[in-house]
């Protein structure tokens, strides 16, 4: 059963972008619980309320929702969006102007057009959302304000208050779903937000922006604890020879296969980040300069191994010089410790290149 309905809500969503897959899969949800209230309406009618004839035209208007999740199936999202608020408002007119009266309460059902339709429908389909919600306020007022003297079916006013209490249920219970998935949308593009000022967009590394804000924070919070805290500062060999030999193409296919070796080297709770072009910088938070050397050596190595074999068939080589800083004094900056690795890096290039150079040992050779 379980594996049924969640074919069903997943009509219509393959090969879809995110948010298009988001609201086919509300939709079709959507449908489905209208199609499950409207049966439980009719067991209603047929079995408490004594009116069989309604029950029957119910169930007839509810199989036009599956007309929904066939438009979805066929990837007509639109349509199905569409034709769903259409029916359903129809369906609601005929409920109660013809079935019943006013004192259903079955008119207060279309304020859960304009919600649907604001979750439901793209950003530009504007025109449409503003259609379907002025033609819902619109039937609204038209029903409480007209008398249907002539019903389907005469309910008593027991009847009525139970039908009129159902539907402030139903409402109630769609607005604080309505406010539950605004909120969880709105949070969802509040970290898609951050993810993309915090991200580099080439590597998926973080950024220079992230590095120096949250390695900063980091930084100081290890020297007021009085632990180790170390720096590594890679830049990539011949990078720009890479650039102009082979295009920039295979020097970005270059930046993120190296970007996906520093990832997987080294600590869990390392900061990793592209800061330059081909300059990249990780904080191993709680390492002394011995545990940083040996990881900056496997992260050397890592990078020697790299091959690109480019679309010309051409093997290119990577390789990266790293220098090493480390909070000694416990009162540095992350500037300054950027400065003492960038010392050390430009001692490895001087050495040959492709070796790692710790400023550490620099000041205590």
């Amino acid at each position: 059963m379980f594996d049924l309905f969640s074919s069903i809500v997943a009509l219509g969503t393959k090969n879809e972008h995110s948010s298009a897959v988001q609201k086919t899969r509300m939709l079709n949800m959507l449908v489905l619980l209208t199609i499950l209230i409207a049966i439980v309406y009719s067991i209603s009618y047929m079995y408490v309320l004594n009116a069989p004839l309604v029950a029957l035209y119910n169930l007839v208007l509810t199989s036009g929702y599956f007309l929904s999740l066939f438009f979805s199936h066929q990837h007509h999202h639109k349509a199905a969006k569409t034709w769903y608020f259409s029916l359903i408002m129809l369906h609601l007119f005929i409920c109660g102007n013809l079935f019943f009266t006013q004192e259903s309460g079955f008119h207060f059902y279309y304020f859960l057009v304009p919600i649907g339709a604001l979750l439901l429908f793209e950003l530009k389909e504007k025109k449409l959302k503003t259609t379907l919600s002025l033609v819902a306020a619109s039937l609204f007022l038209y029903c409480e304000n007209t008398l249907n003297e002539n019903p389907l079916h005469v309910f008593s006013e027991a009847a009525n208050h139970l039908l009129s209490q159902s539907a402030f249920l139903v409402d109630m219970f769609a607005i604080i779903l309505a406010l539950t998935l605004f909120s969880k949308q709105i949070e969802r593009h509040e970290l898609g937000l951050i993810k993309q000022a915090s991200t580099d967009m080439l590597t998926g590394l973080n950024n220079r922006r992230f590095f120096f804000q949250e390695g900063e924070k980091l930084l100081t919070k290890k020297n007021k604890e009085n632990k180790s805290y170390s720096l590594l500062l890679i830049d990539l060999d011949y990078f720009k020879d890479i650039n102009d030999k082979y295009g920039h193409a295979v020097g970005d296919e270059c930046l993120i296969i190296v970007s996906d070796a520093l990832q997987n080297v080294g600590p869990e709770n390392k900061l990793c980040a592209r800061i330059g072009g081909e300059e990249f910088a990780i904080i191993l938070p709680r390492c002394g300069p011995k545990s940083a050397e040996v990881i900056a050596e496997h992260v050397r190595s890592a990078i020697e191994k790299i091959t690109l074999t480019t679309s010309q068939g051409d093997s290119v080589e990577c390789s990266g010089s790293i220098g090493i800083s480390h909070n000694e004094v416990k009162n540095e900056t992350l500037k300054e410790l950027l400065e003492q690795a960038d010392i050390a890096l430009y001692k490895a290039k001087d050495n040959g290149r492709n070796q790692v150079v710790s400023y550490h040992q620099l000041t205590h050779s």
